[in-house]
């Protein structure tokens, strides 16, 4: 159990990161977009948010998109991580999307150990436009330090997201 002095300690770092990604929204320009999501870890099934910032489209052919973006994750175990990398889109004719991304980052564990404080999340989901502003996707997560520490038990994780441009 985590006393409250150690559950206000933790919860500090994580209150200043979510202001600064406030800020950082508030201020995005054009033609970027934010995420907002819910994400259920699959063998835990601890509930947590997602938020994510995707800078301007640095890529483009035919329905396919490239960004530079930044995420971060926080649980109900007290599991957070912050991480930046790529994502990309492939647009359908009628708003249907595929999405990736792989963001390599640093892991606080809460509740849940990874084997060490880097991990890599890798991403896989499919969406619908549901119009020029909005979107909302279904997704799926994986987060490993992929082997640079003796112990790596990965975790998965379910995410619904809602992306506004």
């Amino acid at each position: 159990m985590v006393s409250t002095k150690e559950g206000t300690t933790r919860i500090k770092p994580l209150l200043a990161a979510v202001c600064s990604w406030l800020v950082l929204l508030v201020t995005a320009p054009a033609h970027s977009e934010w995420v907002a999501g819910v994400t259920s870890d699959i063998d835990t099934h601890g509930v947590g948010g997602v938020a994510e910032y995707h800078w301007q489209d640095f890529a483009t052919s035919g329905g396919f998109s490239g960004n530079i973006a930044v995420a971060g994750r926080l649980d109900a175990d007290g599991d957070a991580w912050a991480g930046a990398g790529v994502a990309g889109r492939y647009a359908f004719p009628g708003g249907f999307f595929i999405e990736g991304s792989f963001m390599p980052g640093m892991y606080h564990s809460g509740d849940t150990d990874l084997g060490g404080a880097l991990q890599f999340r890798s991403l896989i989901g499919a969406g619908f436009a549901i119009n020029e502003d909005m979107a909302i996707s279904l997704t799926i997560d994986h987060m490993s330090n992929g082997s640079t520490q003796s112990d790596n038990p990965g975790s998965d994780a379910v995410m619904l997201r809602f992306i506004f441009r």
